[in-house]
């Protein structure tokens, strides 16, 4: 039995909302121009828990008001802007829910110019709050374990640093003045120039004594800072006992280390008073050099020491090369 077209167009009708009605998510269409909401899918209803009227009188008819305040502007750029290029539309935002909560979803549609002229959006929406939720506790924790391994590391550093550092001049300590000019000697070359200078204060036991043991830290920390302050941050500056500190040059000339010496001898060389009574204090310097006085630490040191005694015994406050 032949159907009359009327059936057939039934049918038809009958057999795309059926479709329409299976289509994960929810389906509906627009007005391009005015953004008034035409059809809506049984899907979509069952989406947002609620019936047609309900759906339209929530957002005023209109898909801009589907659109969640803060992400209204954007998506609608992102939907005209992939429209005016003749394809598929893609775009996820935010709207929200019947209960005034926010649900993610997902816009997949296409601009359709119809037969009459009027030009329709054709829009499956998609759920995806759970995924959307999941990937951002998924961000939360990495972020909070990233942060946490980032802490760690700083604590491991300072630890590392607290190991490596004199409590009370901030210097690099004798153990660590060690391991740094060994590690670094085992990498040159003999065609390199390094200097090891060896300083002593001279003096010091009187500050102690005359002065007193607190009033001493003080003239060790100012003696420090002077070091550090005459050298490249790139040299090796250390403290390896009471008022004894070891500089280690790399790539450097003699000339340029005999006038680092000079600038040592020129600014320790100053008097401290306290309660009347007053201390000199100056420095006495040996220096050894890379490769010429030794190849390796142990005796740079060595040779480094013996100068060191030389410039005492000449009446300290100098340097003396090995």
């Amino acid at each position: 039995m032949l159907l009359s077209l009327e059936q057939q167009l039934a049918d038809a009708k009958r057999k795309i909302e059926i479709l329409m009605d299976n289509i994960p998510g929810g389906f509906f269409t627009y007005d391009a121009k005015t953004g008034k909401l035409l059809e809506l899918s049984n899907g979509l209803l069952s989406m947002f828990g609620c019936d047609e009227e309900s759906f339209r009188d929530t957002f005023y008819n209109s898909f801009d008001m589907m659109v969640y305040k803060e992400d209204r502007s954007q998506t609608k750029e992102l939907i005209e802007y992939q429209a005016g290029t003749g394809g598929n539309i893609q775009v996820s935002f935010r709207i929200k829910s019947m209960l005034n909560d926010v649900m993610y979803v997902e816009y997949r549609g296409k601009r359709v110019t119809e037969s009459n002229g009027e030009e329709k959006y054709y829009v499956v929406l998609t759920d995806v709050t759970e995924q959307i939720l999941a990937q951002q506790e998924m961000t939360r924790v990495n972020t909070a374990l990233y942060e946490r391994n980032v802490m760690n590391m700083a604590m491991q550093e300072e630890m590392q640093n607290r190991i490596r550092i004199d409590d009370m001049t901030g210097i690099l300590n004798k153990a660590a003045m060690q391991k740094s000019v060994r590690d670094f000697l085992e990498t040159s070359s003999t065609d390199e120039l390094h200097a090891m200078m060896m300083i002593d204060t001279d003096n010091f036991k009187a500050v102690n004594d005359n002065l007193g043991h607190v009033f001493g830290d003080e003239v060790i920390k100012f003696v420090a800072r002077a070091i550090k302050n005459t050298f490249r941050h790139s040299d090796f500056v250390g403290r390896i006992g009471g008022d004894e500190f070891m500089v280690f040059m790399k790539h450097t000339t003699k000339e340029v280390t005999e006038q680092r010496a000079r600038e040592l001898n020129k600014s320790l060389c100053r008097k401290f008073e306290k309660d009347g009574k007053a201390i000199s204090i100056s420095c006495s310097i040996g220096i050894a050099y890379y490769p010429k006085d030794g190849m390796d630490y142990d005796a740079l040191v060595s040779n480094a020491d013996d100068a060191l005694y030389q410039a005492k015994e000449r009446g300290k406050n100098r340097y003396v090369i090995c």
